[in-house]
């Protein structure tokens, strides 16, 4: 029997997302198997895209030891995570697979953070939030070592092209949490939030305070002990007025998607005081997310990793941009 772990699972490709990783994954050649909870839809886009495919439950720890026996990768694209991913964590510990997730959840954060002693036990690395806080994480990475002691981060997050089902789903799970920020190392809740405006190269705006995924990952990355995060949306022309998620189509198309960019400003305060500023310019979310997911998998199919819980900056710091196409740094003239 042939043991050599060469490949990548993708569960939850039949959903928005898991299509767009899957096309991905397929662009770059890699050797990579889906699965899902749905037969129907896994098998038709298993068919699609000429690759194996499984069929099981997240619930179900027989059918992840055998389908996880001779896989490097594991990307997790079923959410709301909430439900899928300590499951799905635990079946990588056991098997020794490397565990990515695009969770926006900050409990899927912490369940990953909690789980690093295991991790290293395991030998995998275990990484929750390798999608679009992968460039995010980066920036941060970039700014922390261009001043003494980095003492405040405070970021922005412009999203354009509208939510997908599962996004919205999911969202529950962090605006439930409320407004928290990172203060002196401590998660706390932001009693009086206000908003900041945040220049996006030439374009100056205003993004609402949110609870992002910095205050956990960029934490990691960097140990910045104060963390703010804000958010800014956009919508494609045909704007979505309702997010109540049975009203909604399965995600943006590839037209809309196409149509608009996201983009990521932050700043970082030193210790003497001194602020630091850039930004990113990237293809709209729900490109980004695939684009940053595959590029964190294929680092570890190429043997590219930290054993233990990581947050995309601690893994790869800045560089990782690099590996993400059409996406820029660029630094701000204060």
């Amino acid at each position: 029997m042939n043991t050599q772990k060469s490949k990548l699972l993708i569960y939850g490709a039949s959903g928005y997302t898991g299509k767009i990783i899957a096309a991905r994954a397929k662009e770059l050649t890699l050797d990579f198997e889906i699965a899902g909870r749905d037969a129907v839809k896994t098998q038709e886009l298993a068919k699609q895209l000429n690759v194996p495919f499984h069929v099981f439950t997240v619930d179900d720890e027989n059918a992840w030891k055998k389908v996880l026996e001779n896989k490097q990768v594991l990307i997790n694209a079923a959410g709301p995570f909430k439900f899928t991913a300590q499951q799905a964590m635990n079946a990588c510990l056991n098997a020794g697979v490397h565990y990515l997730d695009i969770s926006a959840e900050l409990d899927t954060y912490r369940l990953a953070e909690s789980l690093d002693g295991k991790a290293k036990e395991a030998g995998i690395q275990l990484m929750s939030g390798a999608g679009l806080f992968v460039s995010y994480d980066a920036l941060a990475v970039h700014l922390a070592k261009l001043v003494e002691q980095p003492q405040q981060l405070k970021i922005g997050f412009q999203h354009y092209g509208g939510f997908s089902k599962g996004s919205v789903l999911s969202s529950k799970n962090i605006t439930d949490l409320g407004v928290l920020i990172r203060k002196d190392d401590q998660i706390i809740q932001n009693d009086n939030p206000e908003p900041k405006v945040f220049s996006f190269g030439k374009k100056q705006l205003e993004c609402l305070p949110t609870p992002l995924g910095g205050i956990i990952l960029t934490y990691k990355s960097t140990r910045i002990p104060n963390i703010e995060e804000y958010f800014s949306l956009k919508l494609p022309a045909s704007d979505i007025p309702d997010l109540n998620p049975e009203n909604l189509p399965d995600g943006p198309t590839q037209e809309e998607r196409a149509s608009g960019r996201n983009a990521l400003s932050a700043e970082v305060t030193g210790i003497d005081g001194n602020v630091v500023k850039a930004w990113i310019d990237a293809p709209s979310g729900y490109d980004l997310t695939p684009l940053s997911v595959v590029a964190v998998a294929s680092r570890i199919l190429n043997d590219d990793f930290k054993v233990g819980y990581q947050s995309p900056g601690s893994a790869y710091g800045e560089d990782i941009i690099k590996d993400i196409p059409d996406t820029r740094l660029i630094d701000l003239i204060n």
